[in-house]
């Protein structure tokens, strides 16, 4: 069933308070999900973990915009669409002009449009997938040589028309790991998943945001080839041309790749795709926090959340693997547990919920996982770093990340120096700080970069390396932890 709980509790609230009674916020999920007896014992639950696998499903979907994703109309592929005969990657398959932004918590200023497009497997093939684009009511400076250079626009500028005009230099977005299932497209989501951390921060900075969900999130009946790096860098590459090609007069040809996470996983391995397969306009990539050796990356964690990142990469390389299983990787529990994820349609933090086991009590993964030729393949097919790339790339880099392992990816960093030493790298680690919160601690510095792409301004030749300090020590300064938001975005629903 279709939910639409969220505008409704906005219409409720706002006329209490237009009677004058104010009230608290809602501190519930809008969801009633309960587990069946059935699901609880085929995957052996404790009352504990069902508990917090309800609650955990609770709060992703009452973060969903208006619609259940499963449920929103809009991510249904046309009729026209032949699955036996695809358009080519890139084509636009469906518009969304004006996303209903009431049903969103999206900063004020900012318009919001999805569409439906056609990415590209690791294998070659056509797939359909869905993006948002972001843009601010006024773009950032361009260089007039820009406007010059495309008459259509030129004309509509001097026109007034503001529908086609003027130029937005364009991002493309990989974001972090919101989960592996079709009900965790961040284009459904209220805040878009990554919020304030860059979206939000790059459309108020000006700039057109072009970010895809990538293949199997949103788009129903599509397995998500999850940390398959190569296939989400096609994602983000065709995502951006269908996105240039629907709106010519509103986004630039040139264009700057970012991400963080399982992002800046991505963002790096597109640099490597651009390397082998240019694409016009290019202009550099920066990579946050990135996965460069992923199963380095986990072993050196050791965490149990781990276990749900290794299950979704099994998942991953089922679907380019003939040979290969889930089962390969996971134990039959490990496997009940997951085939629970997708059908109830969970996202990262019901995974790590049913993933956990019961802190370490059961096992979820099988001994040796990480040591079996499946693992040899994904390694030498997925690596980032090692390879040559096109850049600029900036990579940036919390040292005490306990995710995205600073040692692994200073080990990445140096393999590629050694071997490119002319590949305009510029690498900066900053002491004391986490996963996400680098973003936060390096914003002014991957903005000016990214900006300094656009103006045209020339970049560091060959590799650096720098490590930056809190000039005041770490007493004082904010340290929230690993997932690092002291506060979350919700409705203000007395519009005060």
């Amino acid at each position: 069933m279709a939910m639409r709980y969220c505008a409704l509790l906005v219409i409720c609230l706002t006329s209490d308070f237009a009677a004058g009674n104010l009230i608290s916020q809602n501190n519930t999920f809008n969801s009633t999900f309960r587990l069946t007896p059935a699901q609880i014992a085929a995957t052996n639950l404790t009352n504990a973990t069902v508990q917090n696998v309800e609650i955990a499903l609770r709060f992703e979907r009452s973060n969903n915009a208006g619609y259940l994703i499963q449920d929103d109309p809009f991510y249904h592929v046309p009729a026209s669409y032949n699955s036996q005969d695809p358009p080519p990657p890139g084509t636009i398959l469906k518009v969304e002009e004006h996303t209903n932004l009431t049903l969103y918590t999206i900063p004020n200023s900012i318009s919001m449009s999805r569409f439906l497009y056609v990415s590209e497997t690791f294998n070659g093939s056509s797939v359909p997938a869905s993006a948002y684009v972001l843009v601010k009511i006024s773009a950032s400076a361009q260089p007039i040589e820009d406007y010059a250079n495309n008459a259509t626009n030129l004309t509509a500028c001097k026109d007034g028309n503001a529908s086609t005009g003027p130029l937005y230099p364009t991002i493309g977005l990989c974001h972090g790991t919101s989960g592996q299932t079709q009900a965790c497209a961040p284009s459904g989501l209220r805040s878009l998943w990554d919020d304030f951390h860059e979206p939000f921060a790059l459309a108020l900075a000006g700039y057109a945001v072009v970010a895809p969900d990538y293949v199997g999130l949103g788009v129903p009946n599509i397995t998500s080839p999850y940390f398959i790096l190569p296939s989400q860098a096609n994602d983000l590459y065709h995502s951006v041309a269908a996105a240039q090609s629907h709106w010519p007069g509103m986004l630039s040809k040139e264009f700057v790749i970012a991400g963080q996470s399982q992002g800046g996983a991505v963002a790096w391995a597109a640099a490597q795709r651009q390397h082998q397969r240019p694409v016009e306009g290019y202009l550099g990539t920066m990579a946050a926090s990135p996965f460069t050796d992923v199963i380095a990356d986990i072993v050196a964690d050791n965490a149990a959340e781990n276990n749900a990142r290794v299950a979704g990469i099994a998942q991953g390389l089922d679907t380019v693997l003939p040979d290969f299983s889930i089962s390969d990787w996971l134990t039959p529990l490990g496997v009940a547990r997951w085939n629970l994820v997708q059908e109830i349609k969970g996202c990262g933090t019901t995974g790590g919920q049913l993933s956990a086991a019961e802190g370490g009590t059961l096992q979820i993964l099988k001994d040796g996982w990480n040591e079996t030729w499946a693992a040899d393949w994904y390694r030498n097919n997925t690596m980032n770093g090692g390879k040559a790339f096109a850049g600029p790339m900036l990579v940036i880099q919390g040292t005490q990340d306990p995710n995205a392992n600073e040692p692994v990816t200073s080990k990445s960093v140096n393999e590629t120096c050694v071997l490119y030493p002319d590949s305009q790298l510029e690498y900066i680690r900053w002491e004391n700080i986490t996963h996400v919160p680098v973003l936060y601690a390096a914003q002014h510095l991957w903005l000016d970069w990214i900006k300094d792409r656009f103006d045209g301004v020339a970049a560091t030749e060959g590799c650096s390396v720098e490590t930056k300090s809190p000039p005041r020590g770490v007493n004082g300064v904010q340290f929230a932890g690993f997932n690092d938001n002291t506060w979350f975005i919700e409705y203000d629903v007395y519009g005060i």
